[in-house]
């Protein structure tokens, strides 16, 4: 509770999360410059968004779609317009925020960046800030120090704003009551199916019907360009293999760090908080400060050395709600994570003693001391397989960087082939099976540059080693066609299979619509339709059921029950037709309290992002955004997914 990370929570989570948010990649660039380009896709409140900007962010989404998805990830889903337009207005959005808090004149003081920095576990080692982990963690998200401490000042300083959108949202307990019946409200139905399979015999399709189809779509048949490469990669990981790390090597480096492995003395605490009301000033009233003091040393002489009497007590009084539950412990803690004058007490006391009442800031503690660690320090081996790691990984990041040089100036050197440089940089040249673009792009982690330059005109036609690509990361590649296919669309006999295979479904899907709708009118009149129907079952809004897609759920919620059942139907999403019976409303069970809260969390969040969006339009009333037609660096054309491999 009384711990900076803990008294800071939200926010620390919030600094943690611009780690992985496209826009904690664009720079301290981004946030003061002030001049504007031809180039720019976007400018806001008179600075520009740049190419750079947009692919920064695009790149970053791409990181953490591929972190989410791992082998499923298709690089080629970042292709669509609407989600490249997606980032730049997320882009601009963070642009109109940064605009609206230089307009408002609000600004982060070095002591509380500086306080943030320091509270952030990822750049901790051991419980205590790294510098040198600090630097590490920030050239693995492509930061340094000046633009993150600029971006993380940014962030800070918008801490006031977010605040105010945040708090005015409020959900009174009828709005929660009707957000629970709306969203859990349920339907009993019994579904009975008419399988698209069943007309496929009546599907009759002709050579007239596929040629038409074919010439009216013909992209829908076209193959994209495709090509075989090879290519050579460079990266940190080829050198460490080779690396060896001596014993006087290890030795030295603990020497060297043997502070950084010390673990310095920790205490387990626990405390019985009784708080104190304050005035409008923020000053304790002087009879509620009275009255909590005296109260504080009835429970000490209460307690006396007992810990069943001091948990149980901490239970039934304290206030803190981070630890009351538990008894009042706080777990372990080092000098320098509670307020002063509860550590200044806590480091003074034996195991065992209970000690108080204690006066801070928040109000008296009865404190009790529950353990010691003692400062020690971590022997050689215990921290040897991370040293000799870390050398490693430093000799070759060394041997990297000696011969990305080498590596750059040899591939254009020798153009016309890998053979020289594989030997002279013992790396092995990958040659590959026809390939998209997207499956070239996903080759080099998903660096579209690398899929442009293979792919661009010039390397297509020399069919020479292309420049050198960094990816970041310590790694550089390069590739050369050995052949290339242009997009074409297919010859029909080659799509016929398909194109017939579509129209059958395409019209037994029209024959079972057309059966289905004849079905529905026989029921509503009374009479048999020949449907048998499953077991009844609920429909919610947020678990569909088999054959019930969104569109049928729709009708099912729609219709009346008041009088008894009522069919409703329609196609469902396997290509056939699905009649529902509506039996009844079932309604929601009576939500419990902690049911009501987190409905009330979800509402008043939800409320929260409709008013961000509204602030949002209203800063684009007042600063100035404009955005480039077709100023968005455009995909690359025809590109297609990972899966559609085989040449056309």
């Amino acid at each position: 509770m009384f711990d900076f990370v803990h008294k800071n929570k939200r926010i620390v989570q919030f600094i943690l999360a611009l780690m992985v948010l496209p826009f904690a990649f664009v720079g301290v660039d981004s946030y003061v410059r002030n001049m504007t380009s031809d180039k720019d896709v976007a400018v806001v409140g008179g600075q520009g968004v740049t190419p750079q900007d947009f692919e920064n962010a695009l790149r970053s989404q791409q990181n953490q779609m591929r972190n989410m998805l791992g082998k499923n990830f298709d690089p080629a889903m970042f292709d669509n317009p609407e989600v490249r337009q997606q980032v730049l207005d997320g882009l601009v959005n963070q642009r109109l925020l940064a605009a609206q808090g230089q307009n408002l004149r609000l600004t982060a003081p070095d002591a509380k960046l500086q306080e943030t920095i320091l509270a952030i576990p990822d750049f901790q080692d051991n419980g205590k800030f790294s510098a040198a982990r600090y630097d590490e963690v920030l050239k693995l998200n492509g930061l340094n120090r000046m633009s993150y401490e600029q971006r993380l000042r940014t962030d800070l300083a918008q801490q006031p704003l977010q605040d105010a959108l945040s708090r005015t949202n409020l959900a009174s307990a009828a709005q929660v009551g009707l957000y629970q019946r709306l969203t859990e409200q349920a339907r009993e139905i019994q579904v009975a199916t008419i399988d698209v399979n069943a007309f496929l015999p009546l599907a009759k399709v002709d050579d007239a019907l596929i040629k038409a189809e074919y010439e009216k779509n013909p992209d829908a048949y076209r193959a994209p360009e495709q090509a075989k490469i090879e290519y050579v990669l460079l990266n940190q990981t080829a050198f460490m293999a080779g690396v060896s790390i001596s014993p006087e090597e290890l030795k030295g480096e603990y020497d060297k760090r043997v502070k950084e492995f010390s673990a310095p003395e920790e205490r387990r605490a626990s405390h019985i908080l009784l708080s104190v009301d304050k005035d409008e000033k923020g000053q304790p009233k002087a009879a509620s400060k009275d009255a909590a003091k005296a109260e504080a040393e009835a429970i000490v002489k209460q307690v006396g050395t007992s810990a069943e009497k001091f948990a149980e007590l901490a239970k039934a009084k304290s206030k803190d709600p981070g630890s009351a539950a538990q008894g009042g412990d706080l777990g372990f803690f080092g000098r320098g994570q509670m307020v002063k004058p509860f550590e200044e007490a806590v480091y003074a006391m034996k195991p065992g003693e209970v000690r108080g009442p204690i006066e801070s800031d928040f109000g008296f503690h009865i404190i009790r001391l529950t353990e010691v660690k003692a400062e020690r320090t971590r022997a050689l081996d215990e921290v040897r397989a991370q040293i000799e790691t870390e050398l490693k990984q430093q000799k070759a990041s060394k041997a990297f960087t000696e011969n990305a040089e080498k590596f750059q100036n040899r591939v254009y050197e020798q153009g016309e082939s890998y053979a020289k440089i594989a030997e002279e940089l013992k790396l092995e040249v990958k040659k590959t099976d026809w390939l998209t673009r997207a499956q070239v792009q996903a080759i080099a982690a998903g660096n579209q540059k690398f899929a442009q330059t293979v792919f661009s005109p010039a390397n297509v036609a020399a069919k020479k080693n292309s420049e050198a690509i960094d990816l970041g990361n310590n790694s550089l590649i390069s590739a050369r066609v050995l052949e290339y296919k242009a997009s074409a669309v297919r010859p029909l006999e080659d799509v016929r299979p398909q194109i017939t295979q579509l129209l059958q479904r395409k019209l037994a899907s029209e024959l079972g619509a057309k059966a289905g709708a004849e079905k529905l009118a026989l029921l509503a009149a009374g009479k048999d339709a020949g449907l048998t129907f499953g077991a009844a079952q609920k429909l919610t809004r947020q678990a569909p059921l088999p054959n019930v897609n969104q569109a049928l759920a729709k009708a099912v919620f729609a219709a009346d029950v008041s009088k008894g059942a009522v069919n409703v139907g329609g196609a469902n999403d396997a290509g056939g037709f699905t009649v529902a019976k509506v039996v009844k409303i079932v309604e929601p069970e009576t939500a419990t309290t902690e049911k009501l809260k987190s409905l009330s969390q979800r509402l008043t969040g939800q409320a929260g992002a409709d008013l961000a969006n509204a602030y949002l339009v209203a800063l684009k009333d007042r600063i100035k955004v404009e955005i480039k037609n077709g100023a968005i660096p455009a995909a690359p054309a025809k590109s297609d997914k990972a899966g559609d491999s085989k040449p056309g």
